[in-house]
């Protein structure tokens, strides 16, 4: 194995397997059973899930769903703390060098660090913490609360092409790619062509993707589930801790919302506006685990997962963990 975590042979790659898809479509329901069948924990790949107290919006899993079945990286850090995709990936190979896990979650960028090494652009992906970073990175987000799609449109300027691989909302992608152009003085996109990527394991990816109309009836129904299982309280809890909109985890979808709430918006406003940024979301994931996320292999799941009954679950996930199974022994490429 090199230096940097990439080996010169694919066929000695550890392998790595993961439940994906966009949020609603029931990817804890999957995965707690697959990880029952493959007598696996679940590794959390979630870049909400990561913060202390952040747990009805993020729908964290119930504690006696982590009785059943060992759940890792998630709880990480308190709510001020700043933490990367690099962050998530040194953590999660901590764990992987004790023994294998099923990766569950949305955060596609996450799960991409974890298999594939940085190229040379991400050498100078310095620690959030770092001072020219954190001044960067404070000038250009409140840049951005003053004029929203400021970061993508200075992002459009300095480098097109990683502009155009980057939806004009994801901020938090924007600003990075942006941040690795003003470190390298020259658009990132030119560093990656010169340094690519490489992979550091091979990824077998059970992909959730279920119709939108219907995705879109579970998002409502989570969204509402969220709000009657106490989501105002908790982000009055983490106001009331000393948590609000300077800090990037309150201003992860559903917590900013309920921040409007508590300013003064209706709570019906700040409901349907959380609706709306889910689904818009939910489309962003899609499309990022379609033609962004790279995979060895791709199991597309088109089923409701959280609609089937529990005898349904059971079928899926036998025919899926049998394939997995396979994978993860090598007898399948």
């Amino acid at each position: 194995m090199s230096a940097d975590g990439a080996t010169d042979r694919a066929d000695d790659l550890p392998r790595l397997l993961a439940v994906v898809g966009p949020t609603a479509s029931g990817k804890s329901r999957l995965a707690v059973a697959l990880a029952e069948r493959l007598h696996l924990p679940i590794f959390c790949c979630d870049s909400v899930q990561i913060y202390r107290g952040l747990d009805i919006g993020s729908a964290k899993v119930d504690a006696a769903t982590r009785e059943r079945v060992p759940h890792f990286l998630l709880d990480l850090v308190d709510p001020d703390a700043e933490f990367s995709a690099g962050d998530y990936q040194e953590a999660a190979w901590q764990l992987l060098a004790r023994g294998p896990g099923l990766f569950t979650g949305g955060t596609g960028f996450y799960l991409r660090a974890v298999a594939r090494t940085y190229s040379g652009a991400e050498l100078a992906d310095v620690p959030a913490s770092d001072p020219r970073r954190a001044a960067f990175t404070a000038q250009w987000e409140a840049r951005e609360r003053e004029h929203a799609g400021a970061v993508h449109a200075e992002l459009q300027r300095r480098d097109p092409q990683a502009a155009a691989a980057i939806h004009p909302r994801n901020v938090v992608r924007a600003l990075r790619a942006l941040w690795l152009c003003e470190a390298h003085e020259r658009p990132v996109s030119l560093v990656r062509a010169e340094d690519p990527p490489r992979a550091r394991a091979r990824l077998a990816a059970v992909v959730l993707e279920p119709e939108f109309a219907a995705l879109d009836r579970a998002i409502d129904d989570r969204c509402d589930a969220m709000i009657r299982a106490g989501l105002v309280a908790e982000v009055s809890n983490l106001v009331a801790a000393g948590y609000d909109s300077r800090h990037r985890s309150m201003r992860s979808l559903g917590y900013r919302q309920i921040l409007d709430h508590l300013a003064g918006q209706s709570l019906g406003d700040a409901v349907a506006a959380i609706k709306q940024e889910t689904r818009r979301y939910a489309r962003r994931q899609r499309t990022y685990f379609r033609h962004q996320l790279t995979a060895d292999r791709t199991l597309a799941v088109s089923r409701p997962i959280w609609s089937l009954s529990q005898v349904e679950l059971e079928r899926e996930a036998d025919t899926i963990a049998a394939e997995a199974a396979a994978f993860l022994a090598g007898e399948l490429t």
